[in-house]
């Protein structure tokens, strides 16, 4: 089952990847607070309040919940344990923090000194992530996912870039010729460098593992990420160049796409392990919501008409939540167990019960909701109020989960009683 290089003798205390996730339920809640309040500003493209709950969602909650993985995927898959990883996440995680907060106020009260702000605390967080992990990730271990990790953190860093560049241009409200291909091409490596390259990097691993299913063919895992790379350097070219069929590169992309869709649920459809598993509910919606915004994305190429952009955004950032959330269902109890497991404790909890089956299921019918009453508020934008409740409700129960995780792990680890090992008698 463990592919080589999968290693958990070296894995990084639980409260690193905690102090990750459990950020994720206040992050969620103060944009459902932007979703209840302003309906009609958030369906607004580039309307500043838009662009606060884009980046409280795809900085605060998808960006955080997958560093916070990426710390636990690295020392599991690479075999390189990351140095320090208390002090390294607790550095990433402040910084990341206050900017995502720093960010969102300025587009919120439109004061320049928080732009500037925003850009030294992001821009620091993000490329400190990246030039963490990368080196990391080259050595005698090599496969397909690591290689995938690669081109996600390094379209992080460059997302990063293009970003510190934006605040600035915000924050002297000077805005060059070149800002249009800066922004098209800071949302480009944002979603699909970084989020859906990571997510399938990380489907070669998780979906044969814990699901039991046929491998991805060679030529899937070897090409797969090739052709991101090219489309999107090609892309950006085309771009700053301002040459002619850029949207070429994004029919490619789309067609790449289309076959991991494709692929993964065929995989997901035929997988030995053929027990009740809620977590293939969110993998199977968030698939589905990933070719709705594939498909949005090809109509707004073709009729530029702004309510297919917000579809395919909306798609996008509900494809990658509902594969974070189906994740986070697994790695938790997975960590509960494992570092109570490992320290010998005889309470140890099965992972089934750390976050039970009826709690996820609620999850995700929220999440279906949510997402549902968001595609309505493309007819009617008090639909989005509507939604915000959804997603509210959504965090109040995800948070719920990875306290009472924390607790259950607390507990134990404080009260609990380990086996005893009597040494050999001669």
């Amino acid at each position: 089952m463990f592919n080589q290089g999968l290693s958990l003798d070296q894995a990084p205390p639980i409260a690193v990847v905690l102090r990750f996730f459990l950020s994720l339920p206040f992050f969620g809640t103060l944009l459902a607070i932007l979703m209840i309040l302003y309906p009609h500003e958030i369906i607004t493209p580039s309307h500043p309040i838009s662009l606060a709950a884009i980046h409280l969602f795809f900085l605060g909650v998808i960006t955080m919940s997958m560093i916070g993985a990426l710390f636990q995927m690295q020392s599991v898959l690479g075999g390189r344990p990351i140095p320090a990883p208390g002090g390294n996440a607790l550095i990433i995680h402040t910084f990341l923090t206050a900017g995502v907060l720093s960010l969102c106020s300025a587009f919120l009260f439109t004061l320049a000194p928080l732009f500037i702000l925003a850009a030294v605390l992001l821009g620091a967080a993000l490329i400190y992530t990246a030039n963490l992990i990368l080196p990391l990730l080259f050595g005698e271990i090599t496969h397909d996912t690591l290689r995938g990790m690669r081109l996600s953190l390094i379209s992080l860093a460059i997302t990063a870039l293009f970003g510190i560049v934006m605040a600035s241009s915000y924050a002297n409200n000077s805005f060059s010729p070149s800002y249009d291909a800066i922004r098209t091409s800071h949302y480009s490596l944002g979603l699909i460098g970084w989020i859906a390259t990571l997510i399938i990097a990380v489907a070669f691993q998780v979906v044969e593992m814990f699901y039991v299913t046929s491998p991805y063919s060679l030529w899937c895992k070897r090409n797969g990420f090739r052709i991101i790379t090219a489309s999107l350097a090609l892309k950006i070219l085309w771009l700053f160049l301002e040459l002619p069929y850029v949207w070429v590169f994004d029919g490619i992309l789309a067609a790449l796409l289309f076959g991991f869709i494709a692929t993964t649920v065929r995989r997901l459809h035929e997988r030995k392990r053929r027990v009740s598993d809620v977590s293939i509910w969110f993998w199977a919606f968030g698939l589905l919501m990933l070719c709705v915004s594939l498909i949005s994305h090809l109509l707004y190429l073709i009729t530029s008409l702004q309510t297919f952009e917000i579809a395919a955004l909306l798609g996008f950032g509900t494809f990658a939540l509902s594969i974070i959330l189906g994740m986070i269902g697994k790695i938790v109890p997975f960590l509960v167990w494992f570092h109570l497991n490992a320290a010998g404790y005889m309470e140890t909890p099965i992972m089934s019960n750390v976050i039970p089956a009826p709690r996820n299921k609620t999850l995700f019918i929220l999440l279906v909701a949510g997402s549902v009453s968001a595609f309505l508020a493309l007819l009617n934008p008090l639909f989005f109020r509507i939604a915000g409740i959804g997603v509210l409700a959504l965090f109040v129960v995800l948070g719920y989960n990875l306290i009472a995780a924390t607790r259950l792990y607390r507990h134990i680890h404080l009260s609990g009683k380990r086996f005893e090992f009597s040494p050999p008698q001669e």
